[in-house]
């Protein structure tokens, strides 16, 4: 009861104001406020999949599964993305008993190619939780740049035009990764065959992606068609 006490409307406008300070500051005031828009987002995402079926959906940074699951529930077809060999293959064994999802051993980027995915230094050690922080960005803040494995990197703007249906949902957390395939994304084609998309934004790990990020956000809160959600988790 106290944490639906603390998210007012007041603190949200507070920390709306406070995420534009300059530096690390603001930084942690949009993590605050990613938290208080979370379970917001998490309604929304579930409220879209209602509309998803006869639809693909697709999960970007599938990770173990968790989402892509919710997402076979609902949609015709679902393909799950996900680089990391070690996740890839766990993520091939739990869902095994789900026939509508497509597994693709592979990140989404703007150009096929091998790119180093950089771990944590605890991956070894932990690899269930520290598989969600593996990043493609060197920058990212909680990777070791010498815990690099090589992954395929897939076309996503080829891969949607090669698609025939139309994508209900995506869902878009691939660790500092989604600027540069949202920026592209926007500008494509594809984006008219796409109702909605949920983005996790990693700013506050890649402190060098917080502008580009804010001209994102500025440039999706009104678009109609699709619906994009940079709140997601």
């Amino acid at each position: 009861m106290a944490a639906r006490t603390r998210n007012t409307p007041l603190r949200r406008a507070k920390y709306g104001l406070m995420q534009h300070l300059p530096g690390e500051l603001g930084l942690k005031y949009r993590r605050k406020l990613r938290k208080l828009f979370s379970p917001a987002a998490e309604a929304e995402f579930r409220a879209a999949l209602k509309g998803a079926a006869g639809k693909i959906c697709i999960d970007l940074g599938a990770n173990l599964g968790q989402h892509t699951r919710t997402m076979a529930t609902h949609a015709a077809k679902v393909y799950a993305f996900e680089p990391d060999p070690w996740t890839a293959a766990e993520l091939c064994s739990r869902l095994a008993d789900v026939p509508n999802i497509e597994i693709v051993e592979a990140a989404a980027g703007t150009e096929d190619g091998s790119f180093p995915l950089y771990r944590t230094s605890s991956f070894d050690v932990d690899p269930v939780e520290q598989s969600q922080s593996a990043s493609l960005l060197a920058g990212k803040r909680n990777i070791d740049t010498a815990s690099a494995v090589e992954v395929r990197v897939i076309d996503f703007m080829t891969f949607l035009e090669a698609l025939d249906g139309r994508i209900a949902v995506i869902k878009m957390d691939i660790e500092g990764a989604e600027v540069e395939l949202l920026e592209a994304l926007l500008d494509h084609p594809a984006i008219a065959r796409i109702d909605h998309i949920f983005v996790e934004t990693h700013e506050s790990r890649i402190p060098g992606l917080a502008a580009r990020t804010e001209v994102l956000r500025r440039r999706v809160a009104d678009l109609a068609q699709p619906k994009i959600n940079m709140d997601w988790k």
